[in-house]
């Protein structure tokens, strides 16, 4: 699916819950993974494979008991019939969309397979958030297990490609249950399924679990990205829903407020945003970029004006922490 937008007016958050919703089912692909429209605190869970078609995006937006507020989470994996996330990433007093209760106010929705940003505007403060897939730094290919794997040391893995990992390096095994970090010892590609041994597998995987580098970059940010969010997971998996924080800077070296305004012919600079992971140093790393959002200077923009780059078109933002950024539409 291509990349989408809009603008629109929503009278309240549950009229902007069900925007979201149409937009991102009907205009960009998602699947309404689960419908709980009817519970007291109404939800949608919404499901992507991503553009490529390998990813696993679980994303939920609910109805928060906080008013103003529409809460987010994201899961390594969402049971429809249980309503229930398996290894959230959230928090009660951060990731949230910030929203009028029953009042009118503006939005913007962006989107395509592998993320959502959602900006609104309340009053002349302008808030957004980010969730989904980075535009990672690290490979997204990975093997799938052509039949169920028990836990134990020196265990041989079916796979349907081996070449995807390295004997010597650590790589992250996942299914819909669980995650964890394994050290591949040996492969062997001239056996039909292919296999992968690990040196120790702590938990048992069912047929089709992933292993790779990084198999599952999914973000959730708090409500006024860029800023800090939570991973579903990091390097070596999941420990809480807000054990494995990140926080996103704009790779503009400080610079920004020299590069725009360009002098010389008045261009705007646009300047990737970087996603790292944050906390301890013993799981510090740089992860990745957010997708199609950039930081701008704000000397030839004002909020809501749009730079125009070839064919692409970009809204501009002052969000409030964030900062100038521009939004591809």
């Amino acid at each position: 699916m291509a990349y989408h937008s809009i603008q629109g007016l929503a009278h309240g958050r549950l009229d902007l819950l069900n925007q979201l919703r149409t937009f991102l089912v009907t205009t960009t692909g998602w699947t309404l993974h689960d419908d709980q429209s009817a519970d007291p605190q109404p939800y949608f869970v919404f499901k992507s494979h991503g553009e490529s078609g390998a990813e696993d995006v679980y994303l939920q937006f609910r109805i928060s008991t906080t008013s103003g507020r529409i809460h987010v989470a994201a899961f390594q994996y969402w049971n429809a019939t249980a309503h229930t996330g398996i290894n959230e990433a959230s928090h009660t007093s951060y990731t949230y969309l910030r929203v009028e209760d029953s009042a009118d106010f503006i939005f913007w929705l962006f989107a395509d397979l592998d993320h959502v940003f959602v900006v609104t505007k309340l009053v002349s403060t302008y808030y957004g958030h980010y969730s989904g897939l980075l535009k990672r730094f690290w490979s997204g290919a990975v093997a799938l297990t052509q039949a169920a794997a028990t836990a134990g040391s020196g265990m041989v893995l079916q796979v349907n490609d081996a070449t995807v990992v390295t004997p010597g390096q650590d790589y992250v095994i996942k299914d819909d249950a669980g995650i964890e970090r394994v050290r591949v010892s040996a492969i062997d590609t001239a056996v039909t399924p292919n296999t992968i041994t690990v040196e120790t597998l702590v938990r048992d995987y069912a047929s089709g679990a992933k292993i790779g580098e990084d198999p599952q970059p999914v973000i959730n940010s708090y409500y006024n990205a860029p800023g800090t969010f939570y991973a579903v997971n990091k390097f070596d998996g999941w420990t809480s829903a807000s054990g494995q924080q990140g926080r996103c800077g704009a790779a503009n070296g400080g610079l920004q407020g020299e590069t725009d305004p360009e002098m010389r012919y008045g261009t705007t600079i646009l300047f990737p945003w970087l996603a790292s992971m944050s906390g301890s140093a013993a799981y510090q790393e740089l992860r990745g970029e957010l997708i199609e959002i950039f930081s701008v200077g704000g000397g030839n923009v004002a909020s809501e004006d749009t730079i125009q780059i070839g064919t692409d078109s970009y809204r501009v933002f002052n969000l409030t922490t964030g900062g100038w950024c521009a939004v591809k539409e």
